[in-house]
Protein backbone atom coordinates (compact mmCIF):
# COMPACT_ATOMS: atom_id res chain seq x y z
CA UNK A 1 0.00 0.00 0.00
CA UNK A 2 1.24 3.47 -0.78
CA UNK A 3 0.99 5.38 2.47
CA UNK A 4 0.52 9.11 2.95
CA UNK A 5 1.85 10.45 6.24
CA UNK A 6 0.64 13.40 8.25
CA UNK A 7 4.06 15.06 8.58
CA UNK A 8 6.17 15.55 5.47
CA UNK A 9 9.93 16.19 5.71
CA UNK A 10 10.93 14.38 2.55
CA UNK A 11 10.08 11.64 0.15
CA UNK A 12 11.34 8.18 1.07
CA UNK A 13 11.44 5.13 -1.15
CA UNK A 14 12.55 1.90 0.41
CA UNK A 15 13.72 -1.13 -1.56
CA UNK A 16 13.84 -4.45 0.23
CA UNK A 17 12.06 -7.37 -1.23
CA UNK A 18 9.16 -5.09 -1.42
CA UNK A 19 10.33 -1.63 -2.62
CA UNK A 20 9.18 1.52 -0.83
CA UNK A 21 8.63 5.14 -2.04
CA UNK A 22 6.51 8.15 -0.95
CA UNK A 23 3.69 10.64 -1.30
CA UNK A 24 1.97 13.46 0.58
CA UNK A 25 -1.14 14.30 2.61
CA UNK A 26 -1.83 17.36 0.46
CA UNK A 27 -1.84 15.54 -2.89
CA UNK A 28 -2.60 17.33 -6.15
CA UNK A 29 -6.33 16.66 -6.47
CA UNK A 30 -6.46 18.42 -9.83
CA UNK A 31 -4.04 15.91 -11.36
CA UNK A 32 -5.21 12.87 -9.42
CA UNK A 33 -8.94 13.49 -9.61
CA UNK A 34 -11.46 11.28 -7.82
CA UNK A 35 -9.93 7.85 -7.18
CA UNK A 36 -12.09 6.94 -4.19
CA UNK A 37 -14.38 4.57 -6.08
CA UNK A 38 -12.05 2.85 -8.54
CA UNK A 39 -8.75 2.80 -10.39
CA UNK A 40 -7.64 5.68 -12.59
CA UNK A 41 -4.88 5.20 -15.18
CA UNK A 42 -1.97 7.58 -15.80
CA UNK A 43 0.82 7.45 -18.39
CA UNK A 44 3.42 9.62 -20.10
CA UNK A 45 3.80 10.17 -23.88
CA UNK A 46 7.52 9.37 -23.75
CA UNK A 47 6.79 5.99 -22.12
CA UNK A 48 3.75 4.72 -24.06
CA UNK A 49 4.21 1.11 -22.91
CA UNK A 50 4.01 2.06 -19.20
CA UNK A 51 1.05 3.21 -17.13
CA UNK A 52 -0.08 3.39 -13.50
CA UNK A 53 -3.45 2.24 -12.19
CA UNK A 54 -4.07 4.00 -8.87
CA UNK A 55 -6.93 4.38 -6.43
CA UNK A 56 -7.54 5.58 -2.89
CA UNK A 57 -7.41 2.75 -0.34
CA UNK A 58 -9.71 2.65 2.67
CA UNK A 59 -8.32 2.21 6.19
CA UNK A 60 -9.90 -1.25 6.39
CA UNK A 61 -6.50 -2.97 6.16
CA UNK A 62 -4.41 -0.36 7.96
CA UNK A 63 -5.69 2.56 10.02
CA UNK A 64 -2.67 4.69 9.13
CA UNK A 65 -4.23 8.02 10.07
CA UNK A 66 -3.51 9.40 6.60
CA UNK A 67 -4.49 8.91 2.97
CA UNK A 68 -3.45 5.63 1.36
CA UNK A 69 -3.33 4.54 -2.27
CA UNK A 70 -2.92 1.21 -4.01
CA UNK A 71 -2.30 0.33 -7.62
CA UNK A 72 -0.15 -1.29 -10.28
CA UNK A 73 2.52 -0.10 -12.68
CA UNK A 74 1.72 -1.79 -16.00
CA UNK A 75 4.61 -2.21 -18.43
CA UNK A 76 4.00 -4.49 -21.37
CA UNK A 77 3.22 -7.79 -19.68
CA UNK A 78 4.69 -6.85 -16.27
CA UNK A 79 2.69 -5.38 -13.38
CA UNK A 80 4.27 -3.93 -10.20
CA UNK A 81 2.06 -3.58 -7.12
CA UNK A 82 2.22 -0.77 -4.54
CA UNK A 83 2.42 -2.29 -1.03
CA UNK A 84 3.65 -2.02 2.61
CA UNK A 85 4.05 -4.02 5.91
CA UNK A 86 6.67 -5.88 8.02
CA UNK A 87 9.15 -3.67 9.92
CA UNK A 88 8.72 0.04 9.36
CA UNK A 89 5.36 0.69 7.74
CA UNK A 90 2.42 2.48 9.41
CA UNK A 91 0.88 -0.83 10.47
CA UNK A 92 2.21 -4.20 11.60
CA UNK A 93 0.47 -7.57 11.37
CA UNK A 94 -0.64 -9.21 14.60
CA UNK A 95 0.77 -12.54 15.73
CA UNK A 96 -2.04 -14.72 14.44
CA UNK A 97 -2.10 -13.04 11.03
CA UNK A 98 -5.72 -11.89 11.32
CA UNK A 99 -5.33 -8.11 11.38
CA UNK A 100 -3.08 -5.08 11.79
CA UNK A 101 -2.19 -2.55 14.45
CA UNK A 102 -0.52 0.86 14.36
CA UNK A 103 3.29 0.88 14.39
CA UNK A 104 4.32 3.61 16.83
CA UNK A 105 7.85 3.66 15.39
CA UNK A 106 6.82 3.72 11.74
CA UNK A 107 9.15 5.44 9.31
CA UNK A 108 6.07 7.23 7.97
CA UNK A 109 5.95 9.43 11.09
CA UNK A 110 8.28 12.06 9.59
CA UNK A 111 8.24 11.19 5.92
CA UNK A 112 5.83 10.08 3.24
CA UNK A 113 6.45 6.63 1.80
CA UNK A 114 5.39 4.39 -1.02
CA UNK A 115 6.14 0.65 -0.93
CA UNK A 116 6.35 -1.37 -4.15
CA UNK A 117 6.56 -5.12 -4.72
CA UNK A 118 9.42 -5.36 -7.19
CA UNK A 119 10.67 -6.87 -9.39
CA UNK A 120 7.66 -8.25 -11.25
CA UNK A 121 7.08 -11.76 -9.96
CA UNK A 122 7.37 -10.89 -6.26
CA UNK A 123 4.56 -10.23 -3.78
CA UNK A 124 1.42 -9.10 -5.63
CA UNK A 125 3.42 -8.02 -8.70
CA UNK A 126 3.00 -10.34 -11.67
CA UNK A 127 3.70 -10.95 -15.35
CA UNK A 128 1.30 -11.93 -18.10
CA UNK A 129 1.49 -15.48 -19.37
CA UNK A 130 4.40 -15.85 -21.79
CA UNK A 131 6.17 -12.68 -20.58
CA UNK A 132 9.62 -13.17 -19.05
CA UNK A 133 10.34 -12.02 -15.52
CA UNK A 134 13.28 -9.59 -15.04
CA UNK A 135 16.63 -11.36 -15.32
CA UNK A 136 18.61 -9.04 -13.06
CA UNK A 137 18.52 -5.94 -10.85
CA UNK A 138 19.41 -3.64 -13.75
CA UNK A 139 16.35 -4.67 -15.79
CA UNK A 140 14.19 -4.28 -12.67
CA UNK A 141 15.69 -0.82 -12.06
CA UNK A 142 14.60 0.38 -15.51
CA UNK A 143 10.98 -0.51 -14.73
CA UNK A 144 11.17 1.18 -11.33
CA UNK A 145 12.63 4.36 -12.84
CA UNK A 146 9.70 4.71 -15.24
CA UNK A 147 7.29 4.09 -12.37
CA UNK A 148 8.86 7.02 -10.50
CA UNK A 149 8.60 9.26 -13.57
CA UNK A 150 4.87 8.58 -13.84
CA UNK A 151 4.46 8.80 -10.07
CA UNK A 152 5.88 12.34 -10.06
CA UNK A 153 3.56 13.32 -12.91
CA UNK A 154 0.62 12.29 -10.69
CA UNK A 155 2.09 13.98 -7.57
CA UNK A 156 4.09 16.90 -9.06
CA UNK A 157 4.18 18.87 -5.79
CA UNK A 158 6.56 16.24 -4.36
CA UNK A 159 9.33 17.40 -6.69
CA UNK A 160 10.09 20.23 -4.28
CA UNK A 161 10.98 17.67 -1.59
CA UNK A 162 14.16 15.57 -1.31
CA UNK A 163 13.74 11.95 -2.36
CA UNK A 164 15.47 9.10 -0.48
CA UNK A 165 15.65 5.40 -1.34
CA UNK A 166 16.11 2.80 1.37
CA UNK A 167 16.47 -0.96 1.10
CA UNK A 168 17.42 -3.99 3.13
CA UNK A 169 18.97 -7.38 2.32
CA UNK A 170 18.81 -7.83 -1.49
CA UNK A 171 17.98 -4.14 -1.47
CA UNK A 172 21.78 -3.91 -1.55
CA UNK A 173 21.35 -4.73 -5.23
CA UNK A 174 18.01 -3.02 -5.88
CA UNK A 175 18.77 0.36 -4.27
CA UNK A 176 22.12 1.12 -5.97
CA UNK A 177 20.86 0.05 -9.41
CA UNK A 178 17.68 2.16 -9.15
CA UNK A 179 19.66 5.13 -7.82
CA UNK A 180 22.21 4.81 -10.63
CA UNK A 181 19.40 4.68 -13.19
CA UNK A 182 17.92 7.88 -11.74
CA UNK A 183 21.27 9.69 -11.70
CA UNK A 184 22.07 8.67 -15.29
CA UNK A 185 18.80 10.19 -16.51
CA UNK A 186 19.11 13.24 -14.25
CA UNK A 187 22.55 14.04 -15.72
CA UNK A 188 21.57 13.36 -19.35
CA UNK A 189 20.42 16.93 -20.06
CA UNK A 190 16.76 16.05 -19.81
CA UNK A 191 14.30 18.83 -19.04
CA UNK A 192 14.36 19.93 -15.35
CA UNK A 193 10.73 18.92 -14.88
CA UNK A 194 11.68 15.32 -15.68
CA UNK A 195 14.39 15.07 -13.05
CA UNK A 196 13.80 13.05 -9.89
CA UNK A 197 15.03 14.92 -6.76
CA UNK A 198 17.16 12.06 -5.39
CA UNK A 199 19.00 13.13 -2.22
CA UNK A 200 20.28 9.92 -0.63
CA UNK A 201 20.25 6.15 -0.50
CA UNK A 202 20.15 3.99 2.64
CA UNK A 203 21.39 0.39 2.69
CA UNK A 204 20.30 -1.67 5.69
CA UNK A 205 22.16 -4.98 6.11
CA UNK A 206 22.51 -4.90 2.34
CA UNK A 207 23.69 -7.66 0.02
CA UNK A 208 26.09 -5.50 -1.98
CA UNK A 209 29.25 -7.61 -2.39
CA UNK A 210 28.93 -11.43 -2.28
CA UNK A 211 32.67 -11.77 -1.65
CA UNK A 212 32.63 -9.42 1.32
CA UNK A 213 29.62 -11.18 2.87
CA UNK A 214 31.73 -14.36 2.93
CA UNK A 215 34.78 -12.43 4.17
CA UNK A 216 32.74 -11.25 7.14
CA UNK A 217 31.99 -14.80 8.32
CA UNK A 218 35.31 -15.03 10.16
CA UNK A 219 34.94 -11.89 12.27
CA UNK A 220 31.21 -12.40 12.87
CA UNK A 221 31.58 -16.01 14.04
CA UNK A 222 35.08 -16.00 15.54
CA UNK A 223 35.19 -12.78 17.57
CA UNK A 224 33.12 -11.65 20.60
CA UNK A 225 30.88 -8.59 20.39
CA UNK A 226 28.01 -6.92 22.26
CA UNK A 227 25.50 -9.67 23.00
CA UNK A 228 28.00 -12.38 22.04
CA UNK A 229 30.56 -12.68 24.88
CA UNK A 230 32.15 -15.82 23.39
CA UNK A 231 32.82 -16.62 19.70
CA UNK A 232 30.11 -18.69 18.00
CA UNK A 233 32.67 -21.02 16.40
CA UNK A 234 35.49 -22.91 18.07
CA UNK A 235 39.13 -22.56 17.08
CA UNK A 236 39.02 -25.51 14.66
CA UNK A 237 36.23 -24.03 12.56
CA UNK A 238 37.73 -20.56 12.68
CA UNK A 239 41.00 -21.99 11.35
CA UNK A 240 39.09 -23.68 8.51
CA UNK A 241 37.54 -20.34 7.52
CA UNK A 242 40.86 -18.48 7.73
CA UNK A 243 42.62 -21.06 5.55
CA UNK A 244 39.86 -21.07 2.90
CA UNK A 245 39.42 -17.28 2.63
CA UNK A 246 42.45 -16.52 0.39
CA UNK A 247 41.25 -18.85 -2.38
CA UNK A 248 37.66 -17.68 -1.94
CA UNK A 249 38.82 -14.08 -2.42
CA UNK A 250 40.97 -15.00 -5.44
CA UNK A 251 38.12 -16.80 -7.21
CA UNK A 252 35.56 -14.07 -6.49
CA UNK A 253 37.88 -11.34 -7.76
CA UNK A 254 38.28 -13.34 -10.97
CA UNK A 255 34.48 -13.50 -11.18
CA UNK A 256 34.25 -9.72 -10.77
CA UNK A 257 36.90 -9.20 -13.46
CA UNK A 258 35.34 -11.41 -16.15
CA UNK A 259 31.62 -11.60 -15.20
CA UNK A 260 31.47 -15.14 -16.53
CA UNK A 261 28.47 -17.02 -15.02
CA UNK A 262 30.32 -20.34 -14.99
CA UNK A 263 33.37 -18.82 -13.29
CA UNK A 264 31.18 -16.91 -10.83
CA UNK A 265 29.17 -19.99 -9.94
CA UNK A 266 32.38 -21.96 -9.35
CA UNK A 267 33.75 -19.18 -7.12
CA UNK A 268 30.54 -18.97 -5.13
CA UNK A 269 30.31 -22.74 -4.76
CA UNK A 270 33.86 -22.95 -3.38
CA UNK A 271 33.09 -20.26 -0.79
CA UNK A 272 29.84 -22.00 0.12
CA UNK A 273 31.44 -25.42 0.50
CA UNK A 274 34.53 -24.31 2.41
CA UNK A 275 33.20 -21.40 4.50
CA UNK A 276 29.50 -20.62 4.53
CA UNK A 277 28.30 -24.20 4.91
CA UNK A 278 30.14 -24.49 8.22
CA UNK A 279 27.26 -22.38 9.57
CA UNK A 280 24.56 -22.65 6.93
CA UNK A 281 24.20 -26.44 7.03
CA UNK A 282 23.26 -26.09 10.70
CA UNK A 283 20.77 -23.28 9.99
CA UNK A 284 17.03 -23.59 9.38
CA UNK A 285 14.05 -24.39 11.56
CA UNK A 286 15.26 -25.44 15.01
CA UNK A 287 18.89 -24.73 14.12
CA UNK A 288 21.15 -21.73 13.78
CA UNK A 289 19.78 -18.39 12.62
CA UNK A 290 21.90 -16.58 9.97
CA UNK A 291 19.88 -13.40 10.51
CA UNK A 292 20.70 -13.23 14.23
CA UNK A 293 23.53 -15.44 15.51
CA UNK A 294 22.15 -15.31 19.08
CA UNK A 295 18.77 -16.83 18.15
CA UNK A 296 17.45 -20.25 17.24
CA UNK A 297 15.85 -20.26 13.80
CA UNK A 298 12.08 -20.57 14.27
CA UNK A 299 11.10 -21.57 10.75
CA UNK A 300 12.91 -22.44 7.52
CA UNK A 301 14.04 -19.73 5.05
CA UNK A 302 13.30 -16.55 7.03
CA UNK A 303 13.69 -17.87 10.62
CA UNK A 304 10.99 -15.48 11.94
CA UNK A 305 7.51 -16.81 12.72
CA UNK A 306 6.22 -13.33 11.96
CA UNK A 307 6.88 -14.00 8.28
CA UNK A 308 4.25 -16.73 8.31
CA UNK A 309 1.79 -14.29 9.89
CA UNK A 310 2.44 -11.81 7.08
CA UNK A 311 1.87 -14.37 4.34
CA UNK A 312 -1.23 -15.71 6.14
CA UNK A 313 -2.73 -12.23 6.44
CA UNK A 314 -1.87 -11.10 2.91
CA UNK A 315 -3.55 -14.22 1.51
CA UNK A 316 -6.85 -13.78 3.38
CA UNK A 317 -9.96 -13.24 1.20
CA UNK A 318 -10.64 -9.88 2.88
CA UNK A 319 -7.23 -8.52 1.88
CA UNK A 320 -7.55 -9.75 -1.69
CA UNK A 321 -11.03 -8.27 -1.94
CA UNK A 322 -9.94 -4.93 -0.48
CA UNK A 323 -6.93 -4.68 -2.80
CA UNK A 324 -8.83 -6.04 -5.81
CA UNK A 325 -5.98 -8.42 -6.65
CA UNK A 326 -6.13 -9.53 -10.33
CA UNK A 327 -6.72 -13.16 -11.32
CA UNK A 328 -3.16 -13.80 -12.64
CA UNK A 329 -1.81 -13.55 -9.06
CA UNK A 330 -1.90 -17.06 -7.57
CA UNK A 331 -0.88 -16.10 -4.04
CA UNK A 332 1.18 -13.60 -2.03
CA UNK A 333 4.63 -14.87 -1.08
CA UNK A 334 7.61 -13.09 0.48
CA UNK A 335 10.00 -15.28 -1.51
CA UNK A 336 9.91 -15.99 -5.25
CA UNK A 337 11.98 -18.97 -6.36
CA UNK A 338 11.21 -18.03 -9.98
CA UNK A 339 12.92 -14.66 -9.50
CA UNK A 340 15.76 -16.34 -7.59
CA UNK A 341 16.31 -18.72 -10.50
CA UNK A 342 16.13 -15.93 -13.09
CA UNK A 343 18.61 -13.79 -11.17
CA UNK A 344 20.94 -16.76 -10.73
CA UNK A 345 20.84 -17.51 -14.45
CA UNK A 346 21.37 -13.81 -15.18
CA UNK A 347 24.47 -13.72 -12.91
CA UNK A 348 22.84 -11.08 -10.69
CA UNK A 349 23.54 -12.97 -7.46
CA UNK A 350 27.28 -12.68 -8.11
CA UNK A 351 27.34 -8.98 -9.06
CA UNK A 352 29.04 -6.47 -6.75
CA UNK A 353 26.89 -3.32 -6.77
CA UNK A 354 29.51 -1.24 -4.92
CA UNK A 355 30.34 0.31 -8.30
CA UNK A 356 26.80 1.72 -8.50
CA UNK A 357 27.18 3.06 -4.94
CA UNK A 358 30.46 4.73 -5.94
CA UNK A 359 28.85 6.22 -9.04
CA UNK A 360 25.94 7.88 -7.24
CA UNK A 361 28.23 9.04 -4.41
CA UNK A 362 30.56 10.71 -6.90
CA UNK A 363 27.49 12.42 -8.37
CA UNK A 364 26.74 14.01 -4.99
CA UNK A 365 24.14 11.55 -3.65
CA UNK A 366 24.54 10.88 0.10
CA UNK A 367 24.94 7.25 1.20
CA UNK A 368 24.04 5.69 4.56
CA UNK A 369 25.08 2.10 5.25
CA UNK A 370 23.67 0.66 8.48
CA UNK A 371 24.02 -2.84 9.89
CA UNK A 372 22.91 -5.02 12.78
CA UNK A 373 26.00 -6.56 14.38
CA UNK A 374 24.28 -9.90 15.02
CA UNK A 375 23.54 -10.46 11.33
CA UNK A 376 25.59 -13.08 9.50
CA UNK A 377 23.69 -13.19 6.20
CA UNK A 378 24.71 -9.60 5.31
CA UNK A 379 27.21 -8.97 8.06
CA UNK A 380 28.82 -5.82 9.45
CA UNK A 381 32.49 -6.75 8.74
CA UNK A 382 31.68 -7.56 5.12
CA UNK A 383 29.76 -4.34 4.51
CA UNK A 384 32.50 -2.34 6.21
CA UNK A 385 35.10 -3.99 3.96
CA UNK A 386 33.52 -2.90 0.68
CA UNK A 387 32.71 0.51 2.18
CA UNK A 388 36.38 1.08 2.98
CA UNK A 389 37.48 -0.16 -0.47
CA UNK A 390 35.13 2.22 -2.29
CA UNK A 391 37.27 4.50 -4.52
CA UNK A 392 35.88 8.02 -4.15
CA UNK A 393 37.04 11.42 -2.94
CA UNK A 394 36.37 10.63 0.73
CA UNK A 395 37.93 7.16 0.78
CA UNK A 396 41.26 8.04 2.40
CA UNK A 397 39.63 9.94 5.26
CA UNK A 398 36.97 7.26 5.75
CA UNK A 399 39.55 4.46 6.01
CA UNK A 400 41.70 6.52 8.39
CA UNK A 401 38.83 6.92 10.86
CA UNK A 402 38.14 4.38 13.59
CA UNK A 403 34.59 3.31 14.39
CA UNK A 404 33.34 5.37 17.34
CA UNK A 405 30.29 5.05 19.60
CA UNK A 406 27.08 6.74 18.54
CA UNK A 407 24.10 7.49 20.77
CA UNK A 408 20.34 7.64 20.32
CA UNK A 409 17.29 8.24 22.49
CA UNK A 410 15.26 5.26 23.70
CA UNK A 411 12.43 5.53 26.24
CA UNK A 412 13.56 9.10 26.89
CA UNK A 413 17.13 8.10 27.76
CA UNK A 414 20.35 8.49 25.81
CA UNK A 415 21.88 5.07 25.05
CA UNK A 416 24.80 3.81 23.00
CA UNK A 417 23.23 2.29 19.90
CA UNK A 418 26.41 0.98 18.29
CA UNK A 419 29.38 2.42 16.45
CA UNK A 420 29.77 4.60 13.38
CA UNK A 421 32.03 6.72 11.21
CA UNK A 422 31.33 9.10 8.38
CA UNK A 423 32.96 11.43 5.90
CA UNK A 424 31.79 14.48 4.00
CA UNK A 425 33.86 15.24 0.92
CA UNK A 426 33.67 17.48 -2.11
CA UNK A 427 33.06 15.72 -5.41
CA UNK A 428 33.88 17.08 -8.82
CA UNK A 429 31.42 19.65 -10.12
CA UNK A 430 29.14 19.61 -7.06
CA UNK A 431 28.54 22.53 -4.70
CA UNK A 432 27.47 20.47 -1.68
CA UNK A 433 29.63 17.91 0.09
CA UNK A 434 28.71 14.26 -0.43
CA UNK A 435 28.13 12.35 2.81
CA UNK A 436 29.03 8.69 3.39
CA UNK A 437 28.02 7.23 6.77
CA UNK A 438 28.54 3.74 8.17
CA UNK A 439 26.41 2.96 11.24
CA UNK A 440 26.19 -0.25 13.28
CA UNK A 441 23.61 -1.44 15.81
CA UNK A 442 24.40 -3.60 18.81
CA UNK A 443 21.79 -6.22 19.77
CA UNK A 444 20.27 -6.15 16.27
CA UNK A 445 20.32 -8.68 13.48
CA UNK A 446 19.34 -8.59 9.81
CA UNK A 447 16.21 -6.49 10.33
CA UNK A 448 17.29 -3.47 12.36
CA UNK A 449 13.87 -1.70 12.36
CA UNK A 450 12.37 -4.89 13.81
CA UNK A 451 15.05 -5.43 16.47
CA UNK A 452 15.67 -1.77 17.37
CA UNK A 453 12.57 0.13 16.17
CA UNK A 454 12.99 3.28 18.24
CA UNK A 455 16.72 3.59 17.58
CA UNK A 456 16.28 3.03 13.85
CA UNK A 457 13.59 5.73 13.69
CA UNK A 458 15.99 8.08 15.49
CA UNK A 459 18.64 7.31 12.87
CA UNK A 460 16.20 7.96 10.04
CA UNK A 461 15.07 11.29 11.46
CA UNK A 462 18.66 12.45 11.96
CA UNK A 463 19.58 11.38 8.44
CA UNK A 464 16.62 13.06 6.73
CA UNK A 465 17.32 16.25 8.68
CA UNK A 466 21.00 16.18 7.67
CA UNK A 467 22.04 15.99 11.32
CA UNK A 468 24.95 14.10 12.91
CA UNK A 469 24.34 10.82 14.72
Amino acid sequence: MAVMSSVLKGTLAALCVPLLATASPTFNQQVLGDVSTGFKTFSLPEHPDYSIRIREQSDELCNAGSKQYTGWLDTGGKHLFFCMMLELGPCLINKDGTGTYRNKFSWTMNSSMIFIDQPAGTGFSYTNEGVDMPSDSFVAAADTYVFLRIFYSVFPHLKSLPFHISGESYGGHYVPTVAAEIVRYNTARIAPEFKIPLKSIMLGDGFVSPLDVTWGYYETLCKPKAGVPEPVFNETRCTQIAEALPRCVYLHEACYSYSDPILCHAADQYCIDEIRNLFDLEAGGGGRDPFDITRTCEVDQFCYLGVLDIERYMNTPSVWSSLDVPAPVANFSLMSMDIHNMFTAGNDLYVNTAEEVRYVLQEGIDVLVYNGNLDLACNTPGNLRWSERLPWAGQAEFVAQELRPWYATRDGEKVQAGTMKEVKASVLGKKELARFSFVTYDYAGHMVPLNQPELSLYMLNQWLAGEEF
